[in-house]
């Protein structure tokens, strides 16, 4: 009984917008674009995945058939069991593929209420990411797309700086008396000291940064372009099949996790750019970020330079800190999804 109830809030709450989002190609709901039409791309027949769906449907429905036959013929009430949980399982993923479309919107207006709202009340930013008719997948994008050039163009500063003071540290002259002595000065040798400084902030933090920023973004343009395209409709195959049904399970729960999830994390993460990490939060710090192969003897533009140590530390946060509390999101969410559709069906 109390699966059965389950079963039935659960098409009452995700199946109400199918009526709609079945017929559109995208659907926008508040600032947040998102695919209506989710379940047509799974039964796109150009693609030829109908066809494995209804042979993997036919084989369950033999499987089960068969398995209730044997329980009747030999009064085994495990086969008879086996074969209306099978039946039960197969109804739900068919609910499930014939409201995913529902399900998505819903997903999507749930995330945009805390994205939108959040992002109106700061209002104007510097990045200029954000505006009414821009997509969180879009302002996700255009923050990733930010900082990648922000650290690629202090990576060629420091590279620039680190040959220059290296080339410098070479320099020397000689002075000869004649039937004396000659006598030879590195004058330039003090450079050394300045070029492994460059050289240390460039291969300790810079270059992990830029190949860590880069491959987000390539993972962010794949994952909001291709995936529910790609792997939504072998997870309801694998859903469909009884001995994957884990596998899809965790297949949904992924696009869906990775289509909104990921980008609604990333946005925030990278507004940091926007309202935290500023020139004017450097400026309780100006002291310790001065430098002298930097910024001289004069501290007072330290903050401003978009090459200081303020500079570099910006990137430290984006590149290995808060990809890792996305995994951890992502992770969490994976799971959850992934119980609750083992509960439920």
């Amino acid at each position: 009984m109390m699966r059965n109830l389950a079963l039935f809030l659960a098409l009452a709450l995700f199946l109400a917008p199918t009526a709609s989002a079945l017929n559109a190609t995208k659907v926008t709901a508040g600032h947040l674009a998102c695919i209506g039409n989710a379940t047509q791309l799974v039964l796109d027949p150009t693609t030829g995945m109908p066809t494995v769906i209804v042979a993997v449907i036919g084989l369950t429905v033999v499987v089960i058939a068969a398995a209730y036959m044997i329980g009747n013929v030999f009064s085994n009430a495990n086969y008879i069991v086996f074969a209306k949980d099978e039946l039960y399982h197969l109804g739900f993923s068919l609910a499930i593929l014939a409201g995913f479309s529902g399900i998505l919107l819903f997903s999507c207006n749930s995330i945009d209420m805390f994205y939108g709202s959040t992002f109106d009340n700061l209002g104007t930013l510097p990045s200029g990411c954000f505006h009414e008719t821009t997509t969180m997948q879009g302002v996700a994008k255009c923050y990733m797309r930010i900082a990648k050039g922000d650290v690629t163009h202090v990576a060629e500063y420091y590279i620039d700086n680190y040959l220059s003071k290296l080339m410098d540290s070479t320099f020397s002259w000689s002075l000869q008396i004649p039937l004396m002595n000659s006598y030879t000065s590195t004058a330039g040798s003090y450079k050394r000291v300045l070029s492994n400084q460059f050289d240390i902030i460039l291969n300790s933090f810079l270059i992990p940064a830029l190949m860590s920023i880069s491959m987000q973004k390539l993972a962010l343009d794949f994952i909001t372009e291709n995936l529910i395209t790609w792997v939504l409709p072998s997870a309801f195959i694998f859903r469909l099949f009884i001995p994957t049904r884990q596998m899809g399970d965790m297949l949904i729960a992924l696009v869906l996790g990775v289509y909104i999830i990921v980008p609604f994390m990333y946005v925030f993460n990278f507004a940091m750019y926007d309202v935290l990490l500023t020139s004017d939060d450097c400026a309780m710090f100006q002291d310790a970020v001065c430098d002298f192969a930097l910024n001289g003897t004069d501290c007072s533009g330290a903050c401003a330079d978009t090459n200081s140590f303020w500079a570099v530390a910006r990137f430290i946060p984006q590149a290995f800190f808060l990809p890792n509390l996305t995994i951890a999101v992502l992770i969490t969410f994976l799971s959850g999804i992934h119980k609750a559709l083992r509960v439920i069906g």
